[in-house]
Formats: C-alpha cells, sequence, structure tokens
C-alpha cells in the first residue's frame, strides 16, 4: 500500500523529479522510458542534489559536489563523504604546510533516502564506520576492501592524514551527520541510536576542541535550503557620498563596517567564499599586518577611523548600478585586494556576538567595472604582486585560458576561469568546464598520463614544465575543445552506462579517455595538433562501451581499486598492448 504523504512531502517529491528530468536534457525521454533505470538514477541524483543544499555555503563546483558523492553498495551509509579544513574542501594532494594554528576542521558525513522516513539501520551503520574507520589503529590493522567500497576507504584515509598533520596546531573538529529524508517525524529510537552514535565518536576524540553533531533534513528543511537565495547580485549600503571617477565603471567609496560584514556574509553569517577567489593571497592568520588590522578595530575609545589608517579594499564587479546616493547593486563582484582586511573585519564581527549598532567606523572601497578580460586579469596581477604568490594560483589569469574561454562559447561550451561564474550565470551544468577538468583531460590524452589525472586533482598545473608543454606552447584552441567535449562525453556515458559503480567510474574515466583518443590518432602518443584535428562526432558511445570494458578488465586484473588508478601499471598494460593503436571499426 503506498504511503500517503503530506503537502510538504508532495511537494518536495515533485521538487526533486522536475529538477533531475531537467538535469537530463537530450537524455531524458529515454532515460524515462526505463523505469528502473529512471528511478536507479533519480536516487542517486538526489544524493548530489541533497549535498549541495547542506553545502551551499562552502560554494562548491558542480565536480566537487560529485567528487565525494561515494554512494552505491558498500558505503557504510555513507553517500556523501566532504573534508574542509578552514572551509576549503581537501583532496590527497591538497598542501597543509602554510596551515596556522587552530585550525577547523569539518568532516560531513551525508546520508540521502528518497523515502519518507528516518530508520534505525542507518544509525547502525553509522555506529559500524566509527568502529571500523574513525579508529585509526583498526584502520590502520584491517583490510576493510571487502565491506567498503575504495572512495570510502580513500576518504577515511585522507581524513587520517589531515588530522594527524595538523595535529600539533590543535584543530578544531566538528563531525556533521546529515540525514536527509522525505520523512517528517524522527522516531525516539532512531533519535536513540544518534545519542549512542555522537557518544562513541566522542569518546575517540575527546578533546574540548572536537564536536559530534546529528541533523535531519526532513521535507520541510529541503524547501527551505533549496529556497534559500544563493548570492549573486550583491547589495552594498554605503556611509557618504560616493566618489563617481567613471559613471557605472569606478567608484571609491566609504561603507560602515556593518554593511560591509553584511555585503560579505550570506545568511548564516559566512564568508562568501567565491567572492574572494581572484584575490589569490590567501588569509594570512596571525601575523604582524593582521595583528595590527585586528589590534585597530579592537580599540574602544578609537579617535581615528578606520578607514584612515588602512589601504581598504579593491573590488572588481561585471555591473554597478547605482540604485540610490547610497545605494549600489553589484554583479559578481571580486574582491582582488583587501582578503587581510576583510577577514579581520568578519572576525572582529563575529567575536563581538553583536551587530554593534554603535559602530560608526567605515572602510574604504574601490569598486571596478574593467572593460575587457584582460584588463581585470592585469588588475587581479598588480593588486597581489606585494607578496610571492604560487603561480599555480595565477594560472587563470593567463591569455591563453582567455583565449580558451572565448573560443569554446563559440562553440556552446563555458570554460570557468573564475569558479563557479557559469554556475551562478545559470548555464547548464554539462556545458561548463572547470580549470581542474580540462587540465585533467589533456594530461590524460597528451601526456599519457591518466593515473596523474585520478592522483592529483589540486596540483595537476604547479609543475611549469607540464603547464608549459599543455598550455603555453599549445596555440591550437580545437585540442582544448576537442578534450572538453571527449572527457564529457565519456563520463557522461560511463555514468549513464548503469554498469560501474562511482569508485569505479572516477577511477577508469580518464584512462577511457586516453585509450578512445589512442584509437582515433593510431598512436599511443598524441600531439595537441593530432587533437585537434579529432572529429569528436566519431567518439559515439558505442566506442566509449568498447574502450570502458577495455580499460575495465586491465583494471579489475591489476585488483579493480584506486591504488590501481593512481599507480603506473594500468597505463604501462595499456600502451603495451597493440588494441590502443588499432582503428575502431
Amino acid at each position: 500500500m503506498a504511503i500517503k504523504m503530506d503537502n510538504s512531502q508532495l511537494i518536495a517529491s515533485e521538487l526533486i523529479k522536475k529538477s533531475f528530468e531537467e538535469s537530463l536534457l537530450d537524455r531524458q525521454e529515454d532515460i524515462k522510458s526505463n523505469s528502473s533505470k529512471f528511478n536507479k538514477l533519480l536516487h542517486d541524483y538526489f544524493e548530489t542534489f541533497s549535498a549541495s543544499l547542506i553545502l551551499k555555503a562552502f560554494d562548491l563546483s558542480d565536480e566537487e559536489l560529485e567528487k565525494g558523492i561515494v554512494g552505491n553498495g558498500n558505503d557504510g551509509g555513507c553517500d556523501g563523504l566532504y573534508l574542509f579544513v578552514n572551509e576549503e574542501l581537501i583532496y590527497d594532494d591538497t598542501p597543509l604546510e602554510n596551515i596556522k594554528r587552530n585550525p577547523k576542521l569539518d568532516l560531513y558525513i551525508i546520508q540521502s533516502k528518497f523515502e519518507t522516513s528516518f530508520r534505525e539501520d542507518v544509525f547502525n551503520k553509522w555506529k559500524s564506520i566509527v568502529d571500523n574507520l574513525f579508529k585509526i589503529e583498526a584502520f590502520k590493522d584491517n583490510d576493510f576492501s571487502n565491506r567498503y567500497n575504495s572512495d570510502v576507504l580513500e576518504f577515511f584515509e585522507r581524513f587520517h592524514n589531515t588530522f594527524l598533520s595538523l595535529i600539533t596546531k590543535s584543530p578544531i573538529v566538528s563531525f556533521k551527520f546529515i540525514y536527509v529524508s522525505l520523512g517528517n517525524e524522527v522516531h525516539p529510537n532512531v533519535k536513540q541510536q544518534a545519542t549512542e552514535l555522537m557518544s562513541k565518536l566522542k569518546t575517540l576524540f575527546p578533546s574540548p576542541n572536537s564536536d559530534v553533531d546529528v541533523e535531519y533534513i526532513n521535507a520541510e528543511r529541503i524547501l527551505k535550503l533549496y529556497d534559500a537565495p544563493s548570492k549573486t547580485d550583491f547589495v552594498l549600503h554605503i556611509s557618504e557620498t560616493p566618489i563617481i571617477v567613471q559613471e557605472e565603471k569606478e567608484y571609491i567609496v566609504l561603507a560602515d563596517l556593518n554593511q560591509y560584514f553584511k555585503f560579505i556574509t550570506n545568511e548564516n553569517d559566512k564568508l562568501i567564499k567565491h567572492m574572494f577567489e581572484a584575490n589569490v593571497r590567501d588569509y594570512q592568520g596571525n601575523i604582524t599586518v593582521n595583528k595590527e588590522i585586528a589590534a585597530t578595530l579592537e580599540q574602544i575609545d578609537y579617535k581615528e577611523d578606520f578607514w584612515w589608517l588602512n589601504n581598504g579594499i579593491t573590488m572588481l564587479a561585471s555591473k554597478i548600478d547605482q540604485k540610490s546616493t547610497k545605494v549600489f547593486e553589484i554583479k559578481n563582484p571580486e574582491i582582488v585586494n583587501g582578503l587581510q582586511t576583510s577577514t579581520e573585519i568578519y572576525n572582529y564581527l563575529i567575536s563581538t556576538k553583536k551587530e554593534n549598532k554603535n559602530e560608526s567606523r567605515k572602510v574604504l572601497l574601490r569598486i571596478i567595472v574593467p572593460d575587457t578580460d584582460a584588463s581585470r586579469d592585469n588588475i587581479i596581477l598588480a593588486t597581489n604582486s606585494q607578496t610571492t604568490i604560487p603561480k599555480a594560483i595565477l594560472r587563470g589569469t593567463d591569455s591563453i585560458h582567455r583565449e580558451i574561454e572565448n573560443y569554446m562559447k563559440t562553440k556552446g561550451l563555458f570554460y570557468d576561469r573564475r569558479k563557479n561564474f557559469y554556475k551562478n550565470e545559470g548555464k547548464p551544468k554539462d556545458k561548463i568546464i572547470s580549470i581542474p577538468f580540462l587540465a585533467q583531460c589533456l594530461i590524460s590524452i597528451l601526456l599519457r598520463k591518466p593515473n596523474y589525472a585520478r592522483a592529483r586533482p589540486s596540483t595537476l598545473l604547479n609543475d611549469e614544465e607540464t603547464y608549459k608543454q599543455l598550455y603555453l606552447n599549445n596555440k591550437i584552441l580545437d585540442s582544448y575543445y576537442n578534450a572538453a567535449v571527449i572527457g564529457k562525453r565519456v563520463r557522461s556515458f560511463i555514468n549513464n552506462l548503469g554498469v560501474y559503480s562511482i569508485s569505479e567510474q572516477s577511477d577508469i574515466s580518464f584512462y577511457v579517455m586516453y585509450v578512445c583518443s589512442a584509437k582515433i590518432s593510431g598512436s599511443a602518443d598524441i600531439s595537441p595538433k593530432q587533437l585537434g584535428n579529432f572529429n569528436v562526432d566519431d567518439i559515439t558511445e558505442e566506442k566509449i562501451k568498447l574502450c570502458a570494458e577495455y580499460v575495465y578488465e586491465k583494471y579489475q586484473k591489476l585488483g579493480g581499486n584506486n591504488k590501481v588508478a593512481k599507480g603506473t601499471n594500468l597505463i604501462d598494460k595499456l600502451v603495451d598492448d597493440e588494441f590502443i593503436v588499432k582503428p575502431f571499426n
């Protein structure tokens, strides 16, 4: 007998189904005609949908969200696993050496069930996870590969390595177990299981700097989270008549500290991370200059205004609309200089736990609408020249990336030089190409290193020689476009096959891209010119399926896990096999 749903459950259910159907685009009719396939993909979609709502404040890209999805068998009740340090998503290759004292470490475990109840068995699985994977010695001394999939094991190894590497810095650790379903009532037995879970984990991490929390996201909460506004157009209230250097192009303004705080934070009083993406100098923590800014803010009987003692903020925007003398609407604001100042203002107002209605001090802002992308990039470089900057961080400002972005637009793709820019513009996610994803595709196809692409998503472009080979020496724009199309097509088709687990898809996708490309070129070594001359329409679903089956067989023979995918044995086996250079029939 069908369970009767209340209004919020019906609305939430329809919202999720409609969102899923819209994500299918041209595959909608084919998938909807197969009910079992439709339901399977709907449940998979709900996992990513839930994670996107829960982690909205972290401003993750679609790729980053998908990388945290680990469900699909042997997941221990974990559909999504995400680890953050100081609100930055952590990968295996994320550098941690410059992290300052008392870093904030947040671990999210998400279970998403497209059903109308909250069940005890989820907590039984989570308690087993605590016993098996949170216990450092148990994790080291036992082989859990038959019980948990490789993505789950890889995540907990990452957590242990991160936690232990930061242990001397006294990390503040927060464990968040989040259970999402369309249920409304939580049975007392379920709540008791949650209490036992929290107690068990708190025993393993007894430090006063650790916290364990369980949260239930029901249908009503799903709707509230979905409707919570995502800021793209920002309203800034200023305190004095602005200096207009060039109307609609450049303004110099003063804003009250409270108003600036509201401008740079979301509805949960969290800093809006993407606003600071272009300020490539990360917040430096408790260094001299920041101590001085903090000391200035904390003066109780100040005689000088804050902006007299501080250089202020430089902000770029795609459009400035002056609604009134003291109200500006700013589209796509980017703070390119002033992260230290902004963070100290944020820390000061958060720590005082008040609106500071008597706070009358002001901060100076220069707001600019650059005429061109080249001008924007020059401003970013110039305003960040005072500090030595890791070159990899500035890659997106190189002219080749502007050329790639402009060329891909003519072909219907959107190269996301500015993280989440096109996502915030409402472009379809299957048409958005991120800098890291394109780099992974290029490294897989042109450098014959799909293992490297799989293992090092965060630091792919740190190596000068690799970057020079892939970008600075390659002016063939079609090679970038074709690599992106091949990458998107391979990942989409392998996912839609429904044959491989999420872990297996992550492990083999870059290898399949390489093998497909090698077979088309007839060579194990593919040049940018060859890649640029590909007719990507020749890479059909049938050919991708053939290459996927071939790669998967080799992958399984070597052990079929992420260590195989990240090592050199699999690519060596593939390169030595004549199959990869034989043309498709």
